[in-house]
């Protein structure tokens, strides 16, 4: 199935975690979650479970890196 980003982080807020992993990448910064997420599925011998997802190299490579550049998931003022 296919989800909205909203309607993702909604959720997990409403389960009680204080923000939603969309908030969350955007907080971090997008190239700083896919770097982490890089050198996991690197660690783990390339185990498909930790690959990075597309979306999360597009973000990157289109520099919309969340809150430290006014557009992530999420779009900021700056």
């Amino acid at each position: 199935g296919v989800a909205e980003v909203e309607g993702i982080d909604r959720l997990m807020e409403a389960s009680g975690f204080k923000m939603g992993p969309f908030k969350l990448m955007d907080l971090i910064g997008v190239d700083t979650n896919f770097s982490v997420t890089n050198s996991m599925f690197n660690a783990f011998h390339q185990d498909a479970k930790f690959r990075p997802s597309r979306i999360q190299q597009q973000k990157v490579d289109a520099g919309h890196w969340g809150r430290k550049t006014g557009k992530g998931f999420y779009e900021y003022e700056k």
